[in-house]
Order: structure tokens, then C-alpha cells, then sequence
């Protein structure tokens, strides 16, 4: 039998040996296998050209090509920045262009000339979106693929090992020499692509390097007289045949050479990735200030993942204003090159929002992040009330509206108590014309005709706003409408759909679009390795340099054999491949400057790091590595007096504060959260559950058991009926509590939903009704009896569940719960449940008991205090032992006992007493969500 883990530590072991051989290696004496790709400007068929002639050539008329958009931006920068330094006020703009968009300007040059011509039409070129389209319906409808459970991403590493074929020209013959299931599967779907591109005249992005070669050698086209390669690194098989077709065409190209700063270069190691960001940033900075006029570049291996950390760390450094003041939008100092898919873009989540209401009734978060957002018509004017709007629906613990709710939500209701809503009038006609125009729709129609009907959708619903749109809105908004175009041009590949599907495609292909909005040339650019290729700074610092980051793990394709790509040098297909094209990256960034410091955190968790072997040949350095943040300095640099305010204005003989017994809690819990709570109104949005929540439950309870003692009033009668009479009533009391809050929330009761809690309900309050049988005689006297007691000037209102009336003529005041409630907080320090002791003392009448219901399935009780042991069962009395009445001699004597407590409390409120006091923080601040008003975790910091 093979033994797995000894061959998984041999290749372990070899791993890290190979690691080590290659840190002992010289950066400059890789080996590489015999077909190593062609670096640009070591290939004798290229000139080198400097970036001082770059000017006049371009002036010239020569064409720039450039290895990715943000290298041909800053050329175009330097560019004009020359010609002013010339002194001229006019010239022509210079042809510089990243390569991929070169080669679809030449395809369609070729494609109207040849037509215009001789009547000849070209192959129609395809967008990638297209040809992604064409790739996922070919495996969906695929034999092989019906297994999968994911075809999107099965389609891009397909497709990317169809350019991979293209790009590094692998012959499909040895890719069939005893080919892997995926590799089989792939050469069919390729099979497949070629037809129905021949069959439909469509021609695709990864052939067309060489259908601009065949361009140019068949004279077609000219090519440009002279073309500048810039930032390009290799050459794959396929640019290079095109290059040479251009050579023997008459073009002369030439290679854009870099400086070499490298001598230059320093290493440091810190603690940590935070740290490294930090000290990174705080270095920027100190550039900056040298020279207010020189370019600093930071650059990033894994920038998507640091994204949210450097943002956060360079707008404490470079604008600390931004922390104290949200609202600041001022450009910044600092750029971070890295697009997101479009579809993570404020404006274009609005719109999909928007699409996705259209089809399905929205969630919380949806109709939360629709009510709030800023890109709807009305935005602006009806903010509050639509804040307001979102607070009480989802108080209404409504779970999912659709358009037709939200409609009712923001109506007119004129003023009744009972609607859940607040009147938004631009919302509500919005809506009005947006669910009328669902009704004109169309079932089925070609993607053109639902791009047509999404437009009419949005400004239906005034997408985007009616408010003047930033720089980075205005150009999201116009990627919007592109990827929209390109969208309708899927007429071809995708037929009739539906409108779900038509709103999922749309979603899946913005998800796919990366965009960048541009911004102005700002001093400051973070950037990942490959989009700094090519760039010129005067300050570069590299960051994240260790063993594990630089170079990267090899990532062959999955869809290619593993040895076919290593035959061919295919860029990643192998560990000594990966790390040729590393230091290639390397030794350019490290002349992109005279002044460059490389970087590596030593830790990461627990786990040590070594730097890479790509940089350990250079000079190593000491930074101060302490996080200077500007709050740290502002606390060491001003004294600052601590003022001690725990009182907010006492309440006044004008001023009602409402909130019952509620207030009276919360102020023996804390006093901050009764006066942020009650007098302050500042209270957190509820988070609306399946079904109905707890709160909603205890309510049903309450008014099944109200209705039943309306028609019982006493226990002789209870105890007169017979089983199935009892059930009979319980049943009644019910069904009339069920239908008030079905009323209520019509969508949650359901046919099915309602039987059950009926069911449920009639099973708990039948097991309550037998402790009910257990007490002496008694008779209802009140239900949900509202009491008035003002105390130290504190108007207390609160409802009594229920109220009894003994033989005697004493009273025993219940209250319901279907909790766990605990008599013991009856007598605590500050008393933490006032409510049944404020009704002791405020009905003016003998009390004989003061008790919870505790209705919960298998564990109803009565519990409390009475006067008496017989009274209520489970309940103590005045003297019993082991209980909170051992040290009280009678009922009163608790009584008193409880008013003194709750006067106190009272008394506190009306002075307005206000601490930051929770009476424990694991049981006080467990569930409050007022910590960021209170803010009494960061009292140890401060």
C-alpha cells in the first residue's frame, strides 16, 4: 500500500528545499526550461527606445502601446506635461493605447475598410461578455456539464484556457494524448465554440492577435510606421508572431526602456501587516512633505484583500479631518488603483435593486437599503420620513413586502393608529407608475427589449437621484449604461427570456465588469504589482514581500495538462516559471525610482515569515515601527480638562416623560439607558423574524387569555365546565385573538401558519387554565386595567394584565408571562423588574398577591408573593424560608418595602441622573445597543 503521508512530507520537504536553493541563488541565475518565453526588451528584434525620445516620436505620429490603462493614462499625463514644458498651448493627442483596446481599433479599421471595399464582411467581433455567454450555454448544455454545480465559474477557467491555447499556441493535438476528464471535456467545448463561432460570423477576442497579424501580412491594413512597447515584461508566441508580421509589414518598433535604480533599493522587516501599512503610510507622508511635487508609489502584492485597511490607515495619516467628519467627500492626496465589480458600486446596486424589486417582494435589507438610498427620486426631500417609514415597518416585523405593501406603507392613511407607515407622496406615486408599468411588461422578450424596459424602470423610479451626482457617480453611471449595451447585444447569443432571468444575467455580467473610476493625478499612488509595471516614481515602497506572497504559488490551469503548459512556458503553469516572471516584476520595480524600500512583516498571527528570495540580496534598514496615530498625538500634546457629567435637565413641571414602568426599569439598570431611551429617544431599528417574534407571541397570549376571562369572569365558573365546553371557549378566545393580528400581518398568517398557531395556542392555554382550577375562589375584576400613579413628579402609566378579586375582598394582581421571570429581581439593590410592584401600591386597594403567570409549554406556574401559604399555589408568603419574604413579616411591609425602592428611581429620573451605570455589564449591556451613545467600552482607552 502507498504510503500518502510519507510522499506528502517528501514533497513538503522538497517544497521548502527548493525555497532555500533559491534564496542561496543569485536573483540574476534563474534556470529556466529550453522554451523560455521572450523577454521584450532583451529580444534582438526590438530597439529600445528612452522615455526623453518617447515625446518626439509621439509627436511624430508613432503609436504607444502600453500594457494596461493606468500606464497609458500617466504616459498621456507626461505626454502633455512635455509639451507645456515646450511651451506650446496646442498639439495633437498622443496615440497611446493598452493593447487589447489596439488590437479591436485595428480589427474594426480592417472590418469597415475591407467591406467599404470590396463588398467583403468580416467576422462580427465579439465583447468578452459575449463570448462568456457563449462559453456558459456550451457547458450548461453540455452533457459533462450537467454535474456542475457552479457553470459561471466553470466558463471563465474554460475560457481562459481557450486564450491560454490561443496566446502561447498549444497544439490541440497534444492536448488529446491521453487527456484528464476536465481536459477531454474542454477540448469539446472547444470543438463546440469554433463552430458556432464560424457558423454565426463571430470572431473572438483570444484569436484576434492573429487575425490582426493576417491583416497586416496580407497588406489588408498598414500598420503603424513606428509602435512603442511600454510596461510589457514577455512577449507570449502569439504577440510575438504578430510583432514580426508587423516588422515584415514595415513597422518599426521599438522597446520603451526603464531606468535602473535598483543600487538603490533597501529591505526592512515589521511586526505585522498592520504595522508595515502604518509605517508605509507615515513614510508617504514624509515624502510628501520633502517634496510637495514629487510622485510616491505604494505598492501592494495582494491589494483586494488590504483594501478596507489601507484606506482606513492613509486617511488617518494623510487626512485625519475624514475620521472626525464623514461628510468631508474632499478629493484625497492618496489613489488606490483597483477596480471593484460595478455591480459593488452605490449607484448600480440601487438600480439592481431597483430590477430585483420589479420581480420579487423585497427582504429587510432590501426595502431597508431602497427606503434609505440616495439614488431615487425624492431621496433627498423625504429622507426622514422614509427613515422614519423603514423604522416602523420593520417594527411591523414585516419580513418581505411587495411593491403593492410599500405602496400601502407610504400612503395617506389619515392619521390612524393602527398603520405602520409614514406618508411619502414622491415615493408613493413613484411606485404607483412603477407597479402600473410591471403590468405592461412583457413575459418574454431578447435582451435588447429588456434593456429597453429596465431604462424605462429606473427613471420610472427616478434612478439616480435627484441630486447632483459626484465625479466617481457620474462615471459608475456610464459604465452603467455601457455594460447595459452590451447586455442588448446579447440578442444573438441568448434569445427570449424571461424577466428573472434577464435581471440574474444582467447582475451576473455587472459582477463581472472591474471598474475604475479615474480620478485626478494625485501624489500618492497605491497600486498592486502588475498595474505598476512600467511606471516612473520618484519614492516607491513595496509592501508584503515575505516567503509565502513573492513570487505567488503556481496556478496551472485546470482545464490544460499540467505538462503541455509546462512544455510551453505558460505563464504560472510551474514553480520555476512563476518565479522568472517574479523577478522580472522585481528588478523593474525596483528601478521604477531612486528611492525604493521593500518590505516584509515577520509575523503573520503565529506564524514566522522570511522575506522573499527575490530580496534578500538588499541592504537591510531600521524604521521606527511605533503607530504614531493622530489621536495618540492629540492626547499627548493638549491638556484636557475631564469634566464629570452624570446629570442630564431634571425634568420640569412642563416636561412628560413617558415609558411606564419601562422607564422605571431602565433606570435601575442604567441610567444613561433610561434618559438615552426615553427622554433622548434614542432607540436601535428592529430586526423583523420569520413568523411572528417573541413580542408577538406574548401578545396573542395575552389577548386569548383577555377574551376567555371577558366571557368566564369567575373561577366558579371555570370549574363548572366540562372538558370539552373549556376547550370549546379556549378555542373561541383563539380564533378571535388570531384574526386581530392576521389583520395586522396578513402575509405571515398564512392558511397553514394560522392553524398551527391556533393549535399551539389552544394546547398552551388549556395546560395554564388547570393552574388556574388550582386557586381558591376568585372573580376577574379587570383586564388590561390602565394605572396612573405620578411619583416624584413622574407620570407612570402601565396596564395590569389581570386583576382579581378574592372571597375576602382583597386583590391578587397577575401578570402574564411567557418567559422565564425571575421573583428574585423583586428585591434586588436597584429593583430590575418594577412592574408588578408599582401596581401593588397604586390600585388603593387590599392586595392579597402579587404574581407572575408563567404560561410556557410544560412549565406553567404561578410565581410571586401572597400574603397567606394557601392563597396561590407556588407562591412564598411573609417569614417562609429560603425565599426573598424570609426577612418580611407581612405583604405590606414588601409593599412598602417596593414603593421606597421605586420613589428612589423616580426621584433619580426627575432629577435627571444619568450615569453611565449598568448595574452589571453582562446582564445590563448584554442587549443593549446603545453602547455607541454611552460609548463605555472605550472608557479603560480613553
Amino acid at each position: 500500500m502507498v504510503d500518502y503521508l510519507q510522499i506528502y512530507l517528501y514533497r513538503l520537504l522538497y517544497n521548502r528545499l527548493f525555497d532555500h536553493q533559491k534564496i542561496k541563488k543569485s536573483i540574476n541565475s534563474c534556470s529556466l526550461p529550453n522554451n523560455s518565453f521572450t523577454t521584450v526588451c532583451n529580444n534582438s528584434m526590438l530597439k529600445t527606445i528612452s522615455k526623453e525620445k518617447i515625446s518626439d516620436q509621439l509627436a511624430k505620429g508613432a503609436t504607444l502601446i502600453t500594457v494596461n490603462r493606468r500606464l497609458s493614462r500617466s504616459l498621456t499625463i507626461r505626454f502633455n506635461q512635455h509639451q507645456v514644458n515646450a511651451g506650446k498651448s496646442v498639439w495633437e493627442s498622443p496615440d497611446i493605447i493598452p493593447f487589447s483596446p489596439w488590437l479591436c481599433r485595428v480589427y474594426d479599421q480592417a472590418f469597415y475598410t475591407v467591406y467599404s471595399e470590396n463588398k467583403i464582411l468580416l467576422p462580427v467581433l465579439i465583447s468578452p461578455a459575449q463570448e462568456l455567454y457563449v462559453w456558459e450555454q456550451i457547458i450548461q448544455n453540455s452533457e459533462s456539464g450537467h454535474s456542475l454545480l457552479q457553470v459561471a465559474e466553470t466558463a471563465k477557467a474554460v475560457m481562459r484556457a481557450w486564450e491560454i491555447c490561443k496566446e502561447w499556441q498549444l497544439p490541440f493535438s497534444e492536448l488529446a494524448q491521453t487527456p484528464s476528464e476536465d481536459t477531454a471535456a474542454f477540448i469539446g467545448w472547444a470543438g463546440q465554440f469554433e463552430a458556432i463561432c464560424k457558423e454565426n460570423g463571430w470572431q473572438d477576442n483570444a484569436g484576434l492577435s492573429d487575425a490582426v497579424g493576417n491583416f497586416f501580412e496580407s497588406d489588408m491594413i498598414r500598420p503603424p510606421e513606428q509602435m512603442i512597447m511600454a510596461g510589457f515584461d514577455e512577449l507570449s508566441p502569439c504577440r510575438l508572431s504578430l510583432l514580426e508580421k508587423m516588422q515584415a509589414a514595415g513597422s518599426e518598433i521599438f522597446c520603451l526602456d526603464g531606468p535602473d535604480h535598483s543600487h538603490h533599493a533597501k529591505r526592512c522587516e515589521l511586526a505585522d501587516t498592520d504595522t508595515e501599512i502604518n509605517v508605509a503610510a507615515r513614510w508617504a507622508r514624509a515624502c510628501l512633505e520633502e517634496n510637495i511635487e514629487g510622485r510616491i508609489g505604494v505598492i501592494v502584492p495582494d491589494l483586494q484583500n488590504f483594501r478596507p485597511a489601507l484606506i482606513r490607515v492613509f486617511d488617518d495619516v494623510f487626512h485625519p479631518s475624514k475620521s472626525l467628519s464623514p461628510q468631508n467627500t474632499g478629493n484625497r492626496l492618496f489613489n488606490i488603483s483597483l477596480g471593484q465589480p460595478l455591480s459593488e458600486y452605490p449607484v448600480v446596486s440601487a438600480a439592481l435593486l431597483i430590477l430585483q424589486f420589479a420581480c420579487r417582494s423585497f427582504k429587510v435589507d432590501q426595502y431597508s437599503a431602497f427606503l434609505r438610498s440616495p439614488f431615487l427620486a425624492g431621496g433627498r426631500s423625504e429622507l426622514a420620513n422614509r427613515s422614519i417609514l423603514d423604522a416602523m415597518i420593520r417594527e411591523n416585523n414585516e419580513t418581505d413586502i411587495p411593491v403593492s405593501a410599500l405602496i400601502y406603507f407610504c400612503a395617506n392613511h389619515g392619521g390612524r393608529h393602527h398603520h405602520p407607515g409614514v406618508f411619502c407622496p414622491v415615493l408613493h406615486d413613484r411606485l404607483k407608475r412603477f407597479q402600473a408599468m410591471l403590468k405592461e411588461l412583457r413575459g418574454r422578450q431578447l435582451p435588447s427589449g429588456w434593456a429597453k424596459d429596465f431604462s424605462r424602470l429606473l427613471n420610472t423610479l427616478g434612478w439616480a437621484g435627484d441630486r447632483t451626482l459626484s465625479s466617481e457617480e457620474y462615471q459608475t453611471v456610464t459604465a452603467w449604461n455601457e455594460a447595459l449595451y452590451q447586455f442588448a447585444a446579447l440578442d444573438g447569443m441568448a434569445g427570449e427570456m424571461d424577466i428573472k432571468t434577464a435581471v440574474a444575467d444582467l447582475t451576473k455580467m455587472l459582477a463581472d465588469i472591474i471598474f475604475q473610476p479615474e480620478t485626478d493625478d494625485v501624489p500618492v499612488q497605491i497600486m498592486g504589482m502588475l498595474e505598476a509595471v512600467g511606471e516612473q516614481f520618484d519614492h516607491v515602497w513595496i509592501m508584503g514581500l515575505n516567503c509565502d506572497n513573492w513570487p505567488l504559488p503556481s496556478r496551472p490551469n485546470p482545464f490544460l495538462p499540467i505538462w503541455v503548459q509546462q512544455k510551453y512556458n505558460v505563464l504560472h503553469a510551474s514553480p520555476e516559471r512563476e518565479f522568472e516572471f517574479a523577478r522580472q516584476i522585481t528588478r523593474r520595480l525596483l528601478g521604477a525610482a531612486k528611492d525604493v524600500v521593500v518590505s516584509y512583516p515577520v509575523k503573520d498571527g503565529e506564524t514566522m515569515l522570511m522575506p522573499s528570495p527575490l530580496i534578500v540580496h538588499l541592504k537591510p534598514v531600521k524604521t521606527d515601527q511605533t503607530k504614531a496615530h493622530w489621536w495618540i498625538q492629540l492626547f499627548k500634546n493638549i491638556e484636557f480638562e475631564q469634566i464629570t457629567d452624570h446629570h442630564g435637565p431634571p425634568v420640569g413641571t412642563q416636561v412628560h416623560v413617558s415609558g411606564g414602568t419601562g422607564l422605571i426599569k431602565a433606570q435601575a439598570a442604567c441610567p444613561f439607558s433610561a434618559f438615552a431611551g426615553y427622554r433622548l429617544n434614542a432607540r436601535p431599528i428592529e430586526s423583523p423574524d420569520s413568523g411572528l417574534n417573541n413580542r408577538n407571541r406574548g401578545t396573542l397570549v395575552h389577548h386569548a387569555l383577555e377574551f376567555f376571562w371577558e366571557e368566564i369572569k369567575t373561577h366558579g365558573r371555570l370549574m363548572a365546565k366540562s372538558c370539552k365546553d373549556l376547550a370549546s371557549d379556549v378555542q373561541k378566545a383563539v380564533g378571535r385573538a388570531v384574526s386581530d393580528m392576521a389583520a395586522q400581518h396578513p402575509r405571515t398568517f398564512t392558511y397553514r401558519f394560522t392553524e398551527i398557531e391556533k393549535q399551539r395556542l389552544v394546547s398552551l392555554l388549556l395546560e395554564w387554565l388547570e393552574m388556574d382550577r388550582q386557586r381558591s375562589p376568585f372573580a376577574v375584576i379587570d383586564r388590561e386595567k390602565k394605572l396612573v400613579r405620578t411619583i416624584a413628579g413622574i407620570e407612570l402609566k402601565t396596564y395590569a394584565d389581570r386583576i382579581d378579586r378574592l372571597d375576602d375582598g382583597r386583590l391578587v394582581i397577575v401578570d402574564y408571562k411567557t418567559g422565564e421571570p425571575k421573583v428574585a429581581d423583586w428585591f434586588t439593590e436597584r429593583m430590575a423588574e418594577p412592574q408588578l410592584p408599582l401596581y401593588s401600591f397604586i390600585v388603593d386597594e387590599p392586595v392579597a398577591g402579587v404574581v407572575f403567570a408563567r404560561i410556557k409549554k410544560g412549565k406553567s406556574a404561578y410565581l410571586g408573593v401572597a400574603a397567606e401559604e394557601d392563597i396561590i399555589p407556588c407562591a412564598g408568603w411573609p417569614g417562609a424560608k429560603r425565599s426573598p419574604m424570609e426577612n418580611f413579616n407581612s405583604l405590606k411591609e414588601v409593599i412598602d418595602f417596593w414603593q421606597g425602592k421605586i420613589e428612589f428611581l423616580a426621584d433619580e429620573i426627575q432629577q435627571g441622573y444619568a450615569a453611565v451605570m449598568p448595574v452589571s455589564i453582562n446582564k445590563s449591556c448584554r442587549y443593549c445597543e446603545l453602547g455607541p451613545l454611552c460609548r463605555i467600552g472605550e472608557v479603560d482607552f480613553l
